[in-house]
């Protein structure tokens, strides 16, 4: 009893010696390890601005709109203009470099609406 005593004895402590002299990341699995993956926002909306011109009376009007940011300092282009309801003018445009469009109405009183 006392030698069985003893060989647990001896396993145990050679156990612990073999646990502790281990280096300390060998336990551990590849992607525990490795840093957590960074999560990238988009850059919020900004504001720009440019000139309309209404198509029926010439009057220049200046707008701005919350565009993606990738598009800050481009002038849009003019795609479409049509007739809405009242007699209002809507006339769509176009940021090129990201596609955004932006919906200016121009009412019968001259007002002016960005949908951006």
């Amino acid at each position: 009893m006392k030698s069985l005593r003893n060989v647990t004895l001896a396993l145990t402590a050679a156990a612990l010696v073999a646990i502790t002299a281990a280096p300390a990341d060998a336990g551990c699995l590849s992607s525990c390890c490795e840093p957590a993956p960074v999560c990238c926002c988009p850059p919020p909306p900004v504001p720009v601005t440019w000139c309309v011109t209404d198509p029926t009376t010439c009057c220049k009007h200046q707008v701005t709109a919350c565009v993606p940011a990738c598009c800050a300092g481009e002038v849009p282009c003019l795609v479409s203009c049509k007739r809405g309801f009242l007699g209002r003018k809507i006339l769509t445009y176009k940021f090129q470099c990201c596609g955004h469009c932006v919906d200016v109405v121009i009412t019968h009183f001259g007002k002016v609406i960005v949908r951006d």
